[in-house]
């Protein structure tokens, strides 16, 4: 099954960042100082206020996919620079990447593919056992995290939210971003946490 997809604009700028990934949903802040993305940044507030995050990895290679997100703040300051938060609106695959005046791609959404309710409500219990054992022993929660993610529904963002804020190690960050299908991308995310609790 696969869910429906929004549109998104054909075309973007990106932000390639060393070991970041923008998950749907999280809240990512940034500081833009680069004289490129300076122009990235004064492009998408002039448009869609929308602009792509690439995950580069150490060997220099650039995902081929990332995190399309929305600028929710910005606030510009006297020596050029801008501090803003940018919010993740889903995933996107890039192509025909563009380097000059700013990095930019073609962009796809990438369509998630639902798991069965029987997996996801396996997955899920295991998922929030391993949760709970993790913030017994003290893992640091955001606060109200707990309680925000009780209310989600959808296996997707449930999945996320908890990438988001719980999986530090960022080649598993970008094979959890990379994974359209949410039984995988579930089954992955309890394997990590599963690790956590090893080494905790």
């Amino acid at each position: 099954m696969v869910c429906d997809t929004e549109t998104f604009p054909k075309t973007t700028g990106v932000m390639l960042l060393p070991g970041i990934c923008l998950f749907p949903g999280s809240l990512l802040p940034l500081t833009i100082f680069e004289l490129k993305y300076r122009k990235m940044l004064e492009n998408a507030l002039q448009g869609e206020r929308m602009f792509a995050v690439a995950h580069v990895g150490e060997d220099g290679d650039v995902a081929s996919v990332g995190g399309l997100g929305v600028i929710r703040a910005c606030v510009a300051k006297e020596d050029g620079t801008s501090q803003l938060v940018l919010q993740g609106l889903g995933r996107v695959r890039f192509s025909r990447f563009k380097v000059r005046p700013f990095p930019q791609a073609t962009i796809v959404r990438l369509p998630e593919i639902l798991p069965s309710e029987a997996q996801y409500s396996e997955l899920r219990q295991g998922i929030t056992e391993a949760f709970r054992l993790l913030k017994n022993r003290g893992m640091d929660i955001p606060q109200g995290f707990s309680t925000y993610l009780e209310q989600i529904s959808q296996p997707g963002a449930f999945a996320d939210a908890l990438a988001a804020a719980l999986i530090q190690d960022p080649v598993e960050r970008r094979g959890l971003l990379e994974e359209a299908d949410v039984a995988l991308r579930l089954s992955r995310l309890l394997r990590c946490l599963m690790r956590q609790l090893e080494d905790s």
